[in-house]
């Protein structure tokens, strides 16, 4: 079985790679770059990595064991809600047929993706505000400082969606893919501290 520590680091850095892949991905083999990550579905050779980076981020967020019960609920509705965003596809102003793994008009599926999209980094900033916040010890300077980053990536992630309001005034076509990067670097940034990957931050705790 992962140990937890290292399950939270993998998680971490499947969400901080995903939108840095497909973009290199996506201008590698000269589709230019992508209105968003999702749409990178649409694309042959980014397409593969879209699944399997965030289907195994889901699927590890559906394994994680948190350390009480509304701890692993959230992580587990997070990671079903991960994989809907694979299983749906979202729609494209060019794409009318039939879509994703159950064969949806694109509208309906878009419909279903966005929804996915939504609730799943809804669930991840609250994971991260309240659920990685808490503490069954001493509040200690370390662990007040890790509660700060924890906060400021959930809050973050919420917050980062606001730009979509000016980027779509503007019409800035990769608008959504400055989002979602902007949001999966915060996910990635609160799961790796807690992870412990920043030694630094756990100066209260002892290491072998």
């Amino acid at each position: 079985m992962i140990e937890v520590t290292k399950l939270r680091k993998r998680i971490g850095f499947l969400g901080m790679l995903l939108p840095w892949i497909v973009l290199g991905l996506s201008l590698l083999y000269g589709y230019g770059f992508p209105q968003s990550i999702s749409a990178t579905y649409y694309i042959p050779n980014c397409i593969t990595p879209f699944m399997i980076i965030l289907g195994s981020a889901g699927i590890l967020l559906l394994c994680y064991k948190g350390y009480d019960l509304q701890d692993k609920i959230v992580c587990a509705c997070a990671g079903a809600f991960g994989l809907g965003i694979c299983i749906f596809p979202c729609k494209l102003e060019d794409t009318i047929q039939n879509v994703g793994t159950f064969g949806i008009p694109s509208n309906i599926s878009g419909i279903i993706h966005n929804v996915c999209a939504v609730v799943f980094f809804l669930l991840l900033a609250y994971n991260s505000m309240f659920l990685f916040t808490k503490s069954s010890g001493q509040m200690t300077p370390e662990k007040k400082k890790r509660n700060l980053i924890y906060k400021v990536c959930g809050i973050g992630m919420v917050g980062s969606f606001i730009l979509l309001i000016p980027f779509n005034i503007f019409d800035v076509k990769i608008g959504t893919w400055i989002v979602e990067a902007i949001a999966l670097t915060f996910f990635g940034i609160s799961w790796l501290t807690k992870s412990e990957a920043y030694r630094i931050l756990y100066k209260d705790k002892d290491y072998v």
